[in-house]
């Protein structure tokens, strides 16, 4: 790796960390991220755009190192890498952390459809369940209960104007065991609506055992959302990403199927979440009823 590095970037590390995520290391007193791009070849000129517009308008994110031919991408071994210059933050996110991220709405007259990306999404998982579902019976046991839940948080988006609602950078996945380096990576963030990131967040929470009540609250009750992004809020809750990205690991064979039960093992818990959350609304607003929440 130290000769890709030398070839490709004419930076000459003494030393190099490898890690699950990719390649650390220090050249001319500055710290560097070789990491694999995991993402759609097709994209990721549109992601090195935003971040330098983002970079422009003094949004930091960590910059990306072109190579010696002037690409964004460096092909090692035919898997294609991204270099960025990091700084090392090593402090894990937490709910503040988030909502100064997520605080600076930007100019963007892209209209966001939740509802369709999510239909599409539930119609995708019920035909590959249909091929695949015979091999996994801890799966076919509570797909139907999941999807479920995404058809009733598609039902509450869909019956929401969404165009007035301003846009924010925001991050594809979120975890709660991010640390605050995760957050700056210009291969994870996309443009969004700023509750995505507090709903993921909280989630993660949650499923990694861990008491959510203190930062809903406060989120809550503190936060200045309109009507449309409380309700969207709490459809990104309903929606079960949780489960379906568990999902795709299991039936892709990357997790055992077992591992499914550290979510359905915590069904009823988190139902009593998603209806604090909702009988919460009702107390000062007119909410959409839905029936499984009275």
């Amino acid at each position: 790796m130290k000769n890709v590095i030398n070839y490709y970037y004419n930076l000459y590390p003494d030393n190099i960390h490898q890690t699950d995520q990719g390649y650390f290391f220090i050249a001319n007193d500055q710290r560097y991220f070789l990491t694999k791009y995991q993402g759609d070849i097709n994209n990721i000129k549109n992601i090195y755009d935003m971040h330098i517009y983002m970079l422009n308008n003094n949004f930091y994110v960590h910059p990306i190192i072109l190579n010696n031919q002037n690409q964004i991408l460096t092909y090692i071994n035919n898997d294609p890498y991204v270099l960025m210059l990091t700084i090392y933050y090593k402090n894990q996110i937490n709910i503040n952390d988030i909502i100064s991220f997520s605080s600076i709405q930007i100019p963007n007259n892209k209209l966001l459809n939740w509802g369709e990306l999510w239909s599409t999404k539930n119609d995708y998982l019920e035909y590959q369940i249909s091929m695949l579902g015979q091999n996994h019976p801890l799966i076919r046991e509570s797909f139907s209960y999941y999807i479920g839940l995404g058809e009733n948080a598609i039902q509450l988006v869909n019956s929401l104007k969404l165009n007035n609602i301003p846009l924010v950078y925001a991050h594809k996945r979120i975890n709660s065991n991010d640390k605050q380096y995760d957050l700056y990576n210009p291969l994870n963030i996309t443009v969004d609506f700023q509750i995505r990131d507090m709903a993921e967040y909280l989630k993660s929470l949650f499923f990694n055992n861990q008491d959510i009540t203190k930062e809903l609250n406060s989120y809550l009750n503190n936060k200045n959302l309109s009507k449309e992004e409380y309700l969207l809020f709490l459809a990104r809750m309903i929606y079960p990403t949780y489960y379906y990205d568990l999902y795709e690991e299991i039936i892709t064979n990357r997790k055992k199927d077992e591992e499914i039960k550290k979510i359905t093992d915590k069904v009823d818990d988190y139902e009593k979440i998603i209806k604090q959350i909702y009988n919460y609304y009702k107390s000062f607003m007119i909410t959409p009823q839905i029936e499984w929440l009275e």
